[in-house]
């Protein structure tokens, strides 16, 4: 999501609030994708990803004379299709189960990803994947908003509703650790390609 389609949801998001029924529908053909590829990340389950950003974007439309044209849209949506999922989640669980720390964000990176595909092999591109799905559950959706959203400190903070500062941290500690073990991947697919080499060259 680069600056200038976020100006633009910002530009539409004021549109519509303020009665423009034309932008609102811009807004979601513009934002929809970015909202999919987030909640497909909590569930296998597409349909039912489908039915929560459609619940989202109800809601929205339903309460567009209350909202605030100043709030940024893009972490505001993603904000509420988390909870929207998170509490579809919690119908689906089964109560005896209530109490235990269930781990929603279960879906794996995968080689398709915007930043893997920027690796020149594919398997190097397979290991990364390997690689952050090492990460834990909260780790991996911090390194997804902030690096394949594009989204900033403090709006994955109000997503995540957690403090700005837990989000660094975390990123910090994601990175240290992705850094630590990539380095290793690389020298095992070296490796595998000189083995590969010699075996056919």
């Amino acid at each position: 999501m680069n600056t200038v389609s976020r100006q633009s949801e910002e530009s539409l998001w004021k549109a519509f609030i303020s009665g423009d029924d034309a932008a609102f529908e811009s807004l979601v053909n513009s934002i929809y994708p970015s909202l999919f590829h987030y909640g497909s990340k909590f569930s296998r389950d597409k349909e039912l990803i489908r039915d929560c950003i459609q619940d989202v974007f109800l809601k929205i439309w339903e309460s567009r004379e209350n909202l605030n044209e100043s709030i940024p849209p893009v972490p505001y949506l993603f904000a509420a299709l988390r909870r929207r999922i998170h509490r579809q989640a919690d119908d689906q669980l089964d109560p005896i189960k209530t109490d235990l720390d269930y781990d929603y964000f279960e879906v794996a990176f995968s080689v398709e990803e915007d930043l893997i595909r920027l690796e020149a092999s594919t398997e190097l591109s397979h290991r990364f994947a390997a690689l952050l799905n090492g990460l834990p559950s909260r780790q991996k959706e911090i390194v997804l908003l902030k690096y394949f959203e594009n989204l900033s400190r403090d709006e994955i903070a109000e997503i995540m509703q957690i403090s700005p500062q837990s989000v660094s941290n975390t990123l910090q500690k994601s990175l240290k650790w992705l850094r630590t073990n990539w380095s290793s991947v690389v020298f095992i697919a070296s490796l595998s390609f000189c083995h590969y080499f010699n075996k056919y060259f």
